[in-house]
């Protein structure tokens, strides 16, 4: 995975991927030399506020998607995007997040299904969980990084990892009163077309 998330990160120049600049190896271990990005990761955020005002969120989500255009246009599938992957800048302005972690991802052929199950269970589109995807995994996982970011919670949920797979492969979620109530119709729109299947 050392060796996938270099050579991708070797290809890849894009203001919002934490840019690597050198790596080193000795017989146990690689270095990866990469720009500093204080503001922590997005999950940390998530938990401090418990959701995102739609305009702060909307901020972040296209910056990921300007990113994950960047990475298809170029061949690579990122396969594990979630808040623990997307660092912060300190002034913790949204404004120029950085994604990392590429070690999942890979170079793909947009012609060609991906069978391997990889990812994390809160994220990973039911497409993978089914052996045969291609990119648009990385769309499912924007979707339910999105749905997160506007009420503080998943929309697939479960007992541990298995509970949590069967609800991804169901498809259902909701969008409850109480916490989407002020969300416009507009977002909860744009979740809908993120977590569709292929």
């Amino acid at each position: 995975m050392i060796t996938t998330e270099t050579r991708v990160l070797k290809e890849m120049d894009h203001p919002n991927i934490a840019r690597m600049f050198e790596t080193f190896e000795d017989k146990k271990r690689v270095y990866i030399v990469s720009e500093i990005c204080k503001g922590g990761e997005l999950f940390d955020e998530i938990i401090r506020r418990g959701s995102f005002c739609e305009r702060d969120a909307a901020m972040v989500i296209k910056q990921v998607l300007n990113c994950i255009n960047y990475c298809h246009s170029n061949n690579v599938v990122h396969r594990d995007i979630k808040p623990e992957n997307i660092l912060l800048e300190s002034n913790k302005a949204f404004d120029q997040i950085k994604m990392i972690d590429f070690g999942s991802s890979l170079f793909n052929d947009p012609n060609s299904k991906l069978k391997e199950k990889l990812g994390t269970p809160y994220y990973i589109a039911p497409e993978v969980l089914n052996a045969n995807y291609g990119s648009k995994c990385d769309i499912w996982s924007i979707g339910v990084l999105t749905y997160i970011l506007l009420c503080g919670y998943p929309p697939f949920n479960g007992d541990g990892d298995e509970g949590v797979m069967k609800a991804v492969k169901r498809g259902k979620y909701a969008f409850g009163k109480e916490e989407w109530g002020e969300v416009s119709s507009t977002a909860k729109d744009f979740i809908k077309s993120l977590l569709t299947y292929n």
